[in-house]
């Protein structure tokens, strides 16, 4: 007798047989055993979760002599013939091979007959979604109302390509992906009955490899079989699907955790010689960390897929909760960006290192250098007292077409002295701008005092720019212009107005020389006082620790992230010599592990200045812990921002007036 796979070999014969599936299962056998059949089923689904399977075991049902229910007999004449593909009233067509309009109605013909043997003539029409939409036209009208001893069962591996006609005429089912967990306890119970030694670790390789599909998962398994000369072992499993050695990855995931980075290369040079796919190795890493995070939340939940149960949960104590949820969103970002790297292995280290990179290691120290006389200067310049500075701004950088001005005058008076004429200025010769005369060198010295020099109550009050300037002439080319000083935005340029003839220039001379009423001095403004600084908590000793003072110890510890959070939902209960023993809420313990008691302890021994041990058991708390104070008095300062605002009069003027409603929700309190 030939061989027979196991796919086939073990395909379910009843719905007993079948491995999940169990939403499927229940619909049908309640439908069959209360006889509440529909005429059309449709399944759907990847490949290898039992379309087929089930739609054949639904033909037997519904053909079984003994009589239509979820448990045929599979003795008589007609379960034997169906389990066997030769029953003339089952007729199975494959759509992706009967495409056209033709062979649809080829089929239809004999569908007013009645069944020839059986109590129902079924078609089971797999890949349906391949028929044309010729083929779907025809099949509408007899698969809305076929006669009474017809069943449609159609099996389609993608039903978005169906027509929402043939939709709604059919109970549609949902097929779901197989397990790992499933896959692995069917192959188990395969292998013992067909007495194959096997691995149970290379079991969950198996299953893993099948993604969801248990057909895949027994012909892999045929060919470990064939693989491994008659039994199944974890080496020869990995090798025939090429995946990696966990133990590498594991060796990885030692070194991050010691933080030592030449370790970690030497771990990928180790893994570098067997050839891996890097890729594949970040994966692993990544399903490693998943699983020591659980640990940590739910430490019984950890599975024992990989036959590494214990190293599991003992780097879920070893390695904090923060630095596990670091190296996963690292780890998935690199396996993102892997394939931009030059090459997979440096892809790779380059993961690892920004693993090492990134990891908490405590609050460096602050460089206290200080800069010398020059760096500072030339970093930041002083700047000068603001009204110093205004006056000087005022003297070098005049209005456009104000005459220049001293920029140190007692009077009005003395200030007006320092003006040139402008008709003075438009009569210098040519030759005048190589040697530049005294009226143009004094705006230069003007412009450059010491601004610590000049008395606050000695400076001008800027003068009002006139409506008309008289033309000045431009700074010869050899020399600065006085008024250049930090940059300015750009303006586009205005029309230049027309230059005005002899009396009107020397009226406006008379109007800019008249002396101008100085303006008032804007009042100083009082000054924003700064905000005080919180009083230190007072530090309570080791000898007068209680219960009622814990949280004021909480505030003056130093510690954050989840020792903070632990610590803060914590309830001493008492004190015994140098170990104190705490109560963790049991709403708030799904991070705590051996490795924040220790934490928390050492925070409290640098506290105290003497060695303290911690003691804490999750479980309800009697009294108010440091985190439940903080919410209460948060709770109650909003209440009284909430009020404030109410009461504010601007607040009702708006409501009373415009009808306006205040949301309560945008009301933030003050933290203190």
């Amino acid at each position: 007798m030939s061989y027979q796979v196991l796919a086939r070999k073990w395909r379910p014969r009843t719905f007993r047989d079948l491995v999940g599936q169990e939403h499927v299962l229940r619909a049908l056998v309640n439908a069959l055993d209360h006889d509440r059949l529909h005429h059309a089923y449709l399944f759907t689904g990847t490949r290898g979760v039992g379309k087929t399977t089930i739609a054949r075991i639904l033909a037997k049902c519904l053909n079984c002599e003994v009589g239509v229910s979820s448990t045929p007999c599979g003795q008589c004449t007609a379960c034997v013939e169906i389990a066997e593909n030769r029953f003339v009233d089952l007729i199975e067509v494959d759509a992706a091979s009967r495409t056209k309009v033709e062979d649809t109605r080829e089929l239809l013909e004999n569908v007013q007959y009645a069944p020839t043997r059986g109590r129902y003539k079924v078609y089971l029409i797999d890949e349906v979604h391949m028929l044309s939409t010729h083929s779907f036209n025809a099949l509408l009208k007899t698969l809305e109302e076929p006669p009474p001893h017809v069943k449609f069962l159609l099996a389609t591996t993608d039903p978005q390509r169906l027509p929402v006609t043939i939709l709604s005429r059919c109970l549609q089912f949902n097929l779901k992906n197989m397990t790992p967990e499933m896959v692995t306890g069917h192959l188990k119970h395969v292998l013992e009955t067909e007495m194959v030694p096997f691995e149970e670790s290379a079991l969950w390789q198996l299953g893993r490899a099948a993604d969801g599909s248990m057909r895949d998962a027994l012909s892999l398994t045929d060919q470990a079989i064939a693989f491994g000369s008659g039994k199944v072992s974890e080496a020869e499993v990995r090798a025939m699907l090429g995946t990696i050695d966990r133990s590498a990855v594991y060796d990885i995931l030692r070194a991050l955790v010691a933080g030592d980075g030449k370790a970690v290369l030497e771990a990928v040079a180790q893994m570098a010689e067997h050839a891996p796919d890097f890729a594949a190795a970040l994966a692993d890493l990544l399903s490693i960390l998943h699983r020591i995070a659980i640990g940590q939340a739910l430490p019984e939940a950890v599975d024992n897929s990989h036959g590494d149960r214990d190293q599991v949960l003992k780097l879920a104590t070893e390695l904090p909760p923060e630095d596990v949820q670091l190296f996963y969103q690292t780890g998935l970002l690199g396996r993102r960006d892997l394939p931009l790297a030059p090459d997979p292995r440096a892809g790779i280290e380059m993961v690892l290192l920004r693993m090492l990179a990134f990891r908490p290691q405590g609050v460096t120290d602050i460089p206290t250098r200080t800069l010398s006389a020059d760096q500072g200067q030339a970093a930041k310049p002083t700047p000068a007292p603001q009204s110093a500075q205004a006056s000087a701004d005022v003297s070098a950088h005049p209005p456009a077409g104000a005459p220049q001005q001293s920029p140190v005058a007692d009077t009005p008076s003395d200030a007006n002295a320092a003006i040139a004429p402008a008709s003075g200025a438009e009569t210098q010769p040519a030759s005048g701008a190589d040697e530049p005369t005294a009226a143009q060198t004094a705006p230069q010295a003007a412009a450059q005092p010491e601004p610590a020099e000049v008395p606050v109550s000695e400076t001008v009050p800027p003068q009002p720019a006139p409506t008309q300037s008289a033309p000045e002439d431009p700074p010869p080319w050899d020399e600065a212009p006085p008024n250049m000083g930090e940059p300015e935005e750009y303006a586009p340029a205005e029309p230049a107005p027309p230059e005005p003839g002899p009396a009107a220039a020397l009226a406006q001379v008379l109007e800019q020389t008249a002396p101008a009423e100085p303006e008032p001095a804007p009042e100083p403004k009082a000054p924003v006082p700064a905000p005080a600084a919180k009083e230190p908590v007072a530090k309570v000793s080791l000898a007068d620790t209680a219960p009622h003072t814990w949280p004021q110890i909480f505030l003056g510890l130093d510690v954050g992230g989840v020792v903070k959070n632990i610590a803060a939902n914590c309830e001493l209960i008492g004190r015994e010599h140098n170990q104190l023993n705490f109560i963790l809420d049991e709403n708030n313990s799904s991070l705590f592990g051996d490795g924040q008691q220790q934490r928390l302890a050492d925070a409290l021994s640098d506290y105290f200045g003497e060695p303290v041990r911690a003691l804490i058991q999750p479980g309800a708390v009697n009294t108010e812990t440091p985190a439940q104070i903080a919410t209460r008095k948060r709770s109650e300062r909003l209440a009284q921002a909430v009020e404030a605002v109410k009461s504010d009069p601007i607040v009702q003027q708006l409501i009373e007036h415009f009808s306006a409603e205040l949301n309560i929700e945008s009301v933030q309190p003050v933290d203190s």
